[in-house]
């Protein structure tokens, strides 16, 4: 998944739907919101795949270890994307 397509995309179509006559102040800070829920959401199924790999690999800790550090790469690297987009 593109989150940078997902968040234009979705900003797009909430500029859109919004009123014209809505204050641009108003408009930004709901824009805000919504980037912050993106990266909240990406947040919270990383520490959940995380914790099942764990789970999942058991007494092969040494590749839930790897598994999870992969994520965590993943994850910094989603983070550092989505912070670039503001």
């Amino acid at each position: 998944m593109n989150l940078e397509k997902l968040s234009s995309r979705v900003t797009q179509e909430l500029d859109e739907a919004l009123a014209n006559d809505f204050p641009k102040e108003r408009r930004e800070e709901i824009l805000e919101i919504v980037r912050r829920a993106m990266l909240d959401s990406a947040d919270r199924t990383h520490r959940e795949m995380k914790d099942t790999a764990v789970v999942c690999c058991g007494p092969e800790a040494d590749l839930a270890h790897k598994i999870q550090e992969q994520m965590a790469k993943k994850r910094d690297m989603l983070i550092a994307n989505l912070t670039a987009m503001r």
